[in-house]
């Protein structure tokens, strides 16, 4: 996946620590799957500028900076902020966790949308949580999957890309995502217009898996 630079410049010298969750979602519909829509969402982010209102952010809570595109407003970002002190986080699909070693991540696959539901070919094929990877302090990872949702009131088909930047942070700057590489990186793909499933490839520290 290609990564794209935030427009905001964080301020100077801003260092944070701690378990920072940022979700990342673009959703569109059949309007945007040619041009020139798909290029627009194709050009939405993959990492965000952490906000500067967390440089004095306490260690025990998760941190979550969520940020949306939407076809309906030309995939221009719309952000917010939330603390949560609880044992986990579920957000969208994600599952995020301390461990004793530091912190892991689970997709849900009950809470995806069509065909999300579906099971893929690889060693997680019938499972309803899949790890898709563990992080230690001073790590970060991204886990990316997308889906097809039912807009009821319209008959009317919507897709959403997910992206979920989850960093163990020690002393990090706030572009921390944006400037650095992920630990790994885990891709999983939906192709509503395939019949069939295909086993997942490794691509160095990416893994990715492709289904109908």
């Amino acid at each position: 996946m290609v990564r794209h630079r935030s427009r905001r410049t964080p301020r100077s010298g801003t260092r944070v620590s701690g378990l920072f969750i940022q979700l990342l979602t673009t959703e569109w519909t059949t309007e945007s799957r040619g041009r020139p829509g798909a290029q627009r969402r194709n050009a939405t982010p993959a990492a965000w500028v952490l906000p500067d209102a967390w440089s004095g952010a306490e260690d025990s809570a998760f941190l979550l900076h969520q940020v949306y595109f939407s076809e309906q407003r030309r995939f221009l970002p719309r952000e917010w902020t939330q603390v949560r002190s609880r044992a986990f986080v579920e957000v969208e699909a994600f599952h995020i966790e301390r461990s004793a070693e530091g912190a892991r991540v689970l997709l849900d696959h009950g809470q995806m949308g069509t065909p999300g539901r579906l099971e893929w070919s690889g060693s997680s094929r019938g499972e309803r949580h899949e790890e898709l990877f563990r992080l230690r302090p001073g790590e970060w990872a991204r886990g990316v999957y997308n889906e097809r949702i039912p807009y009821w009131e319209t008959g009317h088909w919507g897709y959403c890309k997910h992206v979920l930047n989850v960093g163990l942070l020690r002393d990090a700057p706030l572009d921390v995502f944006v400037r650095t590489a992920p630990k790994t990186e885990v891709l999983r793909q939906f192709v509503s217009r395939q019949r069939g499933s295909v086993a997942p490839r490794a691509h160095g520290p990416r893994e990715s898996s492709v289904v109908s």
